[in-house]
């Protein structure tokens, strides 16, 4: 009787993965650095227009990165002359939009020029200004969200106060409610800091029982960043 053997190992053995992929790495290379000099010249057309931003954010938090965010990624630098280059829904109200890029220019200063400013976002662990150019502006535009949003200040002392903005804490959107255009630059930046700081994850009175009111952040803001 034979005995039949049967051996092991036989099979031819698999091409190696990186064959595929390095058969052209000069069409690669190529490929990567037309696709760096596309976004750096849609950064520079997009700040070279006086009220143009990038994409559409919706009523969903952190679905668009700002152009200027994608330069920064890219180039390693902004292209604009603004401190930072945050989203700005397109169809903000002229009047709103003027008072609330007044409004971040001078708050990026305040958080970028004074220590005290800034360790407000790093005692959360958070960049000011990183917070400030990676948030998503948007404007209350209907009437229930007007009522429910932008109504009188509960937590103020005066009667006739109302918010100027709103922000979910840790969420990149904010809704600036229409009557920030009638501002100061100044109260309209303490708004926005204020603002930036419940996107960093600052939590608020009625929701945290343990947490400052929204009248005792923005006095905390005002001292800490010299309004």
């Amino acid at each position: 009787m034979k005995t039949q053997r049967r051996q092991l190992g036989t099979r031819e053995p698999l091409q190696p993965s990186t064959g595929a992929r390095s058969d052209h790495p000069r069409r690669a290379e190529d490929g990567v650095a037309s696709a760096r000099a596309f976004l750096v010249l849609v950064a520079i057309f997009m700040c070279a227009q006086p009220a143009a931003w990038a994409g559409d954010g919706g009523d969903r938090d952190g679905i668009m990165m700002p152009v200027a965010a994608v330069a920064v990624a890219v180039s390693g630098e902004l292209s604009c002359d603004m401190p930072v280059a945050p989203f700005i829904h397109p169809s903000m109200d002229p009047a709103v939009r003027a008072k609330l890029e007044v409004g971040l220019e001078l708050a990026a200063e305040r958080v970028r020029d004074i220590e005290t400013c800034g360790d407000l976002f790093t005692r959360l662990g958070a960049d000011g200004l990183d917070i400030l150019n990676n948030s998503l502006y948007m404007q209350v535009n209907n009437h229930l969200r007007e009522v429910r949003v932008c109504g009188r200040n509960g937590a103020a002392r005066s009667l006739g106060a109302k918010n100027l903005a709103y922000t979910k804490v840790g969420a990149a959107s904010t809704w600036i409610c229409r009557h920030f255009s009638r501002v100061s630059a100044e109260t309209a930046a303490v708004a926005l800091i204020h603002e930036a700081l419940h996107h960093a994850g600052l939590t608020e009175w009625p929701s945290d029982r343990l947490a400052m009111t929204s009248e005792q952040i923005t006095k905390m803001v005002r001292n800490a960043c010299e309004f």
